[in-house]
């Protein structure tokens, strides 16, 4: 496994080290395997939904934009990778540390580049924050000029001119179904470790549509 940043993507919290005197449900990471419970996100499955989206959409020169030091990254990292395998669509990957400033000037760069994608997916809320301020600095129209697709439905992704498309995670289950395991891990400590995997739902906006 690389580190990036001295961050270990498997375990970016350090958790495989240390012992808790309490029970622990991790959500939105699964944190080292069989370790504590989790509820998280089919991101595998999600990222490929974007990639399946912008496929049907016409988009054919598809790039993936990606957080550099979460196992969350690197799950949709492989969604995106097995979506355009499935297509038949050669991959264009980049990888930032998962902040709107490094991701936008990374999208700049790309941007600017003779083959920059037609199309972008991102893996999260702050680098699709990075991107669309990319794409305006240099006066790229959406989805005219780029298609752009990520994660988390934050209010000022409705907002955004055109809306984004996104998927949708569902956060009141995932609050449920983490608050059930702590009860259940606190009634009965030693039973098996779980992990709840809950599916997102593309949320299609104006940023996407047909060419």
């Amino acid at each position: 496994m690389v580190r990036r940043h001295g961050v270990d993507p498997a375990d970016p919290g350090g958790l495989g080290a240390r012992r808790f005197d309490f029970p622990v449900v991790l959500i939105d990471r699964a944190g080292p395997p069989g370790a504590y419970d989790s509820v998280v996100l089919d991101n595998v499955a999600a990222c490929a939904t974007l990639v399946d989206h912008l496929a049907a959409q016409g988009y054919g020169r598809i790039g993936g934009l990606f957080g550099s030091t979460s196992s969350t990254a690197q799950e949709r990292r492989a969604g995106y990778l097995e979506a355009m395998g499935r297509h038949g669509l050669a991959p264009q990957i980049r990888s930032v540390p998962p902040n709107a400033a490094a991701a936008m000037a990374e999208a700049t760069r790309w941007f600017q580049e003779p083959d920059r994608p037609e199309a972008l997916v991102v893996s999260n809320g702050l680098i699709l924050m990075g991107a669309v301020r990319a794409a305006r600095a240099l006066n790229l129209a959406l989805p005219r000029d780029l298609a752009l697709a990520g994660f988390d439905n934050e209010p000022w992704t409705e907002l955004a001119e055109p809306g984004l498309t996104v998927i949708e995670q569902p956060v009141a289950e995932i609050g449920t179904q983490a608050m059930r395991l702590l009860f259940e891990r606190i009634e009965r400590p030693d039973q098996p470790v779980r992990r709840v995997v809950l599916s997102g739902c593309l949320v299609p906006r104006g940023s996407t549509g047909t060419r």
